[in-house]
């Protein structure tokens, strides 16, 4: 009777001994943690409570993490999530969760770069474990923060605003040659009109006209001659023969071999004046 009596009681005693390890089997299963990790993020878990799990999967780990600071959700992907982490006293964590319950934690020995908050923002907690402050600024913040970078005279704002007066200059002048091109070609488009056979078109002279006219010419310039008619016929660099009335624009074509301001040929045989 006596060992049945010593028996309950050390069943009594183990029982006992073993519920609060049951009790918190989930708060030391790194794939529980994890899972509310990111169920959490994703459902606008209090950011309080991720930050203690934060620090409870990094303990498990065998991490040092007194106390989470900050935490930044660096890269949020489909199932799977990147978070930087801050702990008082120690370089940065960085954990990475997935919606399988996978988890891995690694850092703490500065190979991750700091918190930035043009990455994502930051959650930062105080001594009580209470959110602080996050790093979401205002309009008026963001207005304030670049008027205090021209005040301090950033090198870098000036180069910035340099590319950007560059870019909008070339956007300017680019969009003006555009529609300038497009002026051009409709003011340029003639409408069509009927054919009026009695009227008087005037035809471009053949090469053997141009022969006829060079021959007749008077050289006056290397490359341009003049016709008796007063028209100055300049050779292109190609050969090729045109006609101007002015001797400069005959200089251009001939030197240069851009064409402007040319003039129409008449019909040689009849465009020469009568000496008489």
């Amino acid at each position: 009777m006596r060992s049945w009596s010593l028996f309950f009681f050390v069943s009594f005693l183990m029982l006992i001994w073993a519920a609060p390890a049951v009790a918190q089997s989930g708060e030391t299963d790194p794939r529980q943690i994890a899972l509310d990790i990111y169920s959490g993020i994703n459902r606008a878990t209090p950011e309080a409570t991720i930050a203690i799990k934060l620090r409870q999967v990094i303990s498990i780990f065998r991490y040092r993490c007194t106390r989470v600071t900050d935490y930044q959700v660096f890269s949020l992907r489909p199932n799977l999530t990147d978070l930087k982490v801050k702990c008082s006293g120690d370089s940065l964590y960085g954990v990475t969760v997935a919606s399988n319950g996978f988890v891995t934690v690694y850092g703490g020995n500065g190979m991750l770069s700091g918190l930035d908050r043009r990455d994502a923002l930051i959650y930062s907690f105080s001594s009580e474990g209470d959110l602080a402050q996050d790093s979401r600024i205002t309009m008026e913040q963001a207005l304030d923060d670049t008027a205090t970078r021209f005040e301090l005279g950033d090198q870098y704002n000036y180069l910035y605003l340099l590319g950007m007066f560059v870019m909008i200059v070339a956007a300017a002048i680019l969009g003006f040659l555009v529609w300038l091109r497009i002026w051009r070609s409709k003011a340029g488009r003639k409408p069509r009109a009927r054919y009026k056979p009695m009227k008087k078109h005037r035809v471009a002279p053949s090469t053997t006209q141009k022969d006829v006219m060079l021959a007749e010419s008077q050289e006056v310039a290397k490359y341009i001659h003049r016709h008796p008619t007063g028209l100055l016929i300049a050779i292109g660099k190609r050969g090729k023969r045109r006609f101007f009335k002015s001797m400069f624009w005959a200089l251009v074509y001939a030197r240069i071999g851009i064409r402007a301001f040319e003039a129409a040929a008449g019909n040689p045989a009849s465009d020469v004046p009568d000496p008489k």
